[in-house]
């Protein structure tokens, strides 16, 4: 505990004195060469016009699962700083303090217009809604298995991340973003001279309603060997909000050499109490090898969400796991999360 506590007091504690500090002029400089009326007129006020915004989310959890002990933890504890440096360059660093701490987002932009702008250093690869999704904004405790297994960022346990550059904008009705990355996963040097591909397009054809297609082509190295193997991906999205009720289904499908994989969920909210109570159900199915028997995962998660204020919540989720292959596992989690 106190490896996290410490660390996040003394990020606020140092930010804030940042804010409070004013930057003047230093007069008393000039002294030996102009007199004090000259100095008054001619020495500047310089004013910092740094904007930035602090912000930062904890979860606690308690777990009972069919196969594991039963637990409490703290799930994730992370502070993001973010600034406009210019109006069109913009900066954002994250950091979660339940791993050691680990850096986790620390980008910058350039926005010089609406249709094409630039983002470089390491954040979210844009492929899939889900994995693009903050952890803080799920609708579920646990995101679903086809995107923590096959989406990259995820499947190498980088919380989605990597280290590269993308262009982004929007026109018309789509929205989209294309990059190059390592491929590596968060805070890696490359592994080989290759340069993953990820892209998303977004299209809105009608408001409440979003389709998208997502692609990744990328090489990857195993062990010591110099050989380069491929690591595809492509996946499919829906997502629809109207009124009360809201949609979004996804599909993955990934080649690791010679392995293919896929995974499907479709996920259902309606709001009981609009911005309060929200009811969760979702279906998934997972595939680690399509060519082997008994490979499928098909999971079942029920739950409500209960909104306290924006950015804190408490989350209840029942999950059934069923497995070609045995034995079946189910868990309750529950989960706050308290926000700013």
């Amino acid at each position: 505990m106190k490896r996290v506590i410490y660390p996040a007091v003394l990020f606020v504690l140092v930010t804030l004195g940042l804010l409070m500090i004013p930057i003047r002029a230093q007069a008393s400089r000039a002294r030996d060469f102009l007199n004090e009326d000259e100095q008054n007129k001619k020495a500047p006020v310089v004013q910092s016009s740094l904007q930035l915004k602090l912000s930062g989310y904890a979860q606690l959890q308690a777990a009972w699962k069919s196969e594991d002990n039963d637990t409490f933890s703290i799930r994730r504890a992370r502070l993001s700083l973010g600034g406009q440096v210019l109006k069109t360059l913009k900066f954002k660093i994250q950091v979660d303090f339940t791993r050691s701490p680990v850096l986790l987002d620390a980008q910058a932009e350039f926005t010089p217009n609406q249709v094409i702008s630039l983002r470089a250093g390491q954040f979210l690869v844009p492929f899939s809604l889900e994995n693009i999704t903050s952890s803080s904004d799920l609708l579920t405790i646990n995101r679903s298995q086809v995107v923590e297994k096959l989406a990259p960022g995820r499947d190498n346990g980088s919380a989605g991340r990597d280290l590269g550059a993308a262009i982004f904008g929007s026109y018309s009705i789509f929205d989209y973003s294309i990059g190059l990355f390592n491929g590596s996963g968060a805070n890696k040097a490359d592994t080989n001279d290759h340069k993953d591909l990820a892209g998303r397009l977004v299209a809105h054809p009608w408001k409440p309603l979003s389709l998208a297609f997502s692609i990744y082509n990328g090489k990857q190295t195993v062990s010591d060997s110099p050989v380069l193997i491929r690591r595809n991906r492509y996946g499919l999205e829906l997502a629809f909000s109207y009124q009360r009720l809201g949609l979004q289904a996804e599909f993955i499908r990934a080649t690791d050499d010679r392995t293919e994989k896929e995974g499907w969920y479709t996920l259902a909210t309606y709001s009981l109490l609009r911005q309060k109570v929200q009811l969760v159900g979702r279906l998934e199915a997972i595939n680690l090898d399509r060519h082997l028997p008994a490979q499928k995962t098909t999971i079942y998660t029920a739950g409500v969400n209960w909104f306290l204020t924006e950015k804190s919540k408490l989350q209840a989720n029942y999950e059934y796991h069923q497995t070609a292959s045995g034995p079946d596992r189910q868990a309750a989690l529950l989960l706050l999360q308290l926000g700013f």
